[in-house]
């Protein structure tokens, strides 16, 4: 885009959590899980769909990321299964929405079930579009 400036966006933000499997679980397991069951109940509150702008799962298929950890030393293998991508008008909109009750009673349990919190990440960041052909 010659003569553009990209800049950062105002009207949205994200979140990214970065999932470390529990153990002894697989990752068809894990991607079953969260997908089918973990995913719908996260839809299933009101203060999602009041809140959040995208919710996107990105599975982390070990494959084709074993390929990349073998493409030099600047690669290391994932160590973990998914990536959860929440985006929002602001951080505070989305951070209300995990402290909402509903999400501490309902969400916040199911986690356990499937991924380990002590070794997954959450990051926090301002978005820069330099393209979007969407």
């Amino acid at each position: 885009m010659s003569g553009s400036q990209v800049t950062i966006r105002k009207d949205r933000v994200r979140l990214i959590a970065l999932f470390y499997p529990k153990k002894d679980m697989s990752f068809e397991q894990f991607s079953k899980y969260w997908l089918e069951v973990h995913g719908p109940l996260f839809l299933s509150l009101e203060i999602v769909h009041k809140n959040i702008l995208k919710y996107e799962q990105m599975h982390f298929d070990p494959k084709p990321n074993q390929l990349l950890s073998e493409g030099g030393p600047v690669m290391a293998p994932v160590p973990y299964y998914g990536m959860a991508i929440f985006e929002g008008e602001s951080f505070e909109k989305i951070f209300e929405v995990f402290n909402h009750p509903e999400y501490q009673k309902v969400v916040l349990p199911d986690e356990e079930r499937f991924f380990d919190k002590s070794r997954s990440l959450v990051i926090a960041g301002e978005l820069a579009t330099p393209l979007d052909r969407v």
